[in-house]
């Protein structure tokens, strides 16, 4: 029998008994659309690590002060200050860029528009510190940060909600009642830790001194924290601890007490959050793998019954002149068949599952051809590993006996 002879036989039957079929197919259906999402959440994950790297920088290190409120029980509170930035771009080695920050909250207008938005106080170095991209314009240099310029980038959010689809770009807009001129557009980071990374404007660290409200906390020489980028290929570890052992060193705290200040490593949040996204994509793949053993079980049944309800048109086959290996392919084939067409309903399943987790999550959703491949080889596996058994069951019939059968 040609292939496409058992192909029209193996569409015929399944046609005859569609709804068993169908029934039959709903563990495959379940294993391939779960391998779908499980592939377009790993990439859409991998994706939004990507934006995740790219707003915290590679390589970089962020100080902070320990809050006063924890602070404050184990001794006095200390501060970040320009000295001690000051201090670590002295003395800790593999520094590459640092900058200061002071950070708050803000009223900027543009044009008709006003919007609350976080603004970063910043230095120069910022935009190599955190590997900034700029979706037009630049980003203030060494002299503006020096002269105390009025000159400001925005987040992409604050940009379309002030301008919409017109540049910013050398518009005057004014920052809690300050006159400043737009130098730069951020490019769009996205959400991050469930917040609008976009949602926020730089200006240089000498201009929000002298111009925008601050706390006390972050009052000159003051700091929110200090940005630190390690030279690639240097320890981290190492930096961490040099950090550390200078500031404890300078604000005198003693071996044992609290600790003072925190150093938050960037590339460890990544690498903390990749490995929750692998440990949840394994126990998918796992569910997947069991959901495709059961349909493939399930198969198997279903096709048994098929011989043993089909024996007699067997029977009928073999005296004809049909030989054992027509009678093997044909029911291999007709397993095949109800595999890869429960392999196309849940590869749309899984499409549309992936989409939803896309949305939830916030990611992009991206089926890659492997996964798809995967998927579809996974259901032909299925069927040729299942119904093998029925299908030899079916060939090793004894001719008389199955024309004996009703």
């Amino acid at each position: 029998m040609t292939i496409g002879g058992c192909l029209r036989e193996a569409v015929t039957a399944l046609r005859l008994n569609a709804l068993r079929s169908a029934l039959t197919a709903i563990g495959v259906i379940i294993g391939v659309a779960a391998i779908i999402v499980m592939g377009a959440a790993g990439n859409g994950a991998r994706e939004r690590l990507k934006q995740q790297i790219a707003i915290h920088g590679a390589n970089t290190l962020s100080v902070h002060r320990t809050p006063a409120a924890n602070a404050g029980l184990h001794g006095p509170v200390v501060t970040l200050t320009d000295e001690d930035a000051r201090a670590i771009e002295e003395f800790v080695p593999d520094i590459q860029a640092i900058s200061r920050e002071v950070d708050g909250k803000v009223t900027i207008v543009g044009g008709n528009m006003s919007w609350s938005t976080d603004y970063w106080a910043v230095e120069a170095p910022y935009a190599d510190v955190y590997d900034v991209k700029l979706a037009e314009g630049r980003f203030f240099d060494g002299g503006e940060v020096r002269s105390g310029a009025k000159v400001i980038v925005l987040g992409a959010t604050v940009a379309s909600t002030l301008f919409g689809e017109k540049s910013p770009i050398d518009k005057i807009v004014r920052v809690g009642g300050v006159p400043a001129q737009v130098i730069g557009v951020r490019t769009a980071l996205g959400q991050f830790a469930g917040e609008d990374a976009d949602d926020e404007i730089y200006v240089p660290v000498t201009t929000a001194r002298s111009r925008l409200p601050q706390g006390e906390a972050t009052a000159p020489p003051q700091l929110s924290q200090i940005d630190v980028k390690i030279v690639s290929g240097a320890d981290r570890e190492s930096a961490k601890e040099a950090i550390l052992a200078l500031l404890r060193e300078r604000k005198h705290v003693h071996e044992g007490e609290q600790e003072k200040f925190n150093v938050f490593d960037a590339s460890q949040f990544v690498e903390l959050l990749n490995a929750t996204q692998t440990t949840l994509g394994g126990l998918l793949a796992a569910t997947a793998a069991i959901s495709l053993v059961v349909g493939g079980v399930g198969i198997m049944n279903i096709m048994l019954v098929s011989v043993t309800e089909r024996t007699h048109e067997i029977g009928l086959r073999m005296a004809i002149g049909a030989r054992k290996r027509d009678i093997l392919a044909q029911f291999l084939t007709e397993a095949i068949v109800l595999c890869v067409a429960a392999g196309a309903a849940g590869l749309a399943l899984g499409v549309a599952g992936g989409y939803a987790v896309a949305q939830a999550a916030e990611w992009p959703l991206i089926v890659g051809l492997g996964t798809v491949a995967i998927a579809i080889l996974a259901s032909v596996g299925v069927g040729v590993v299942f119904g093998y058994l029925p299908a030899r069951r079916a060939a090793a019939l004894n001719p008389i006996d199955a024309l004996r059968r009703e």
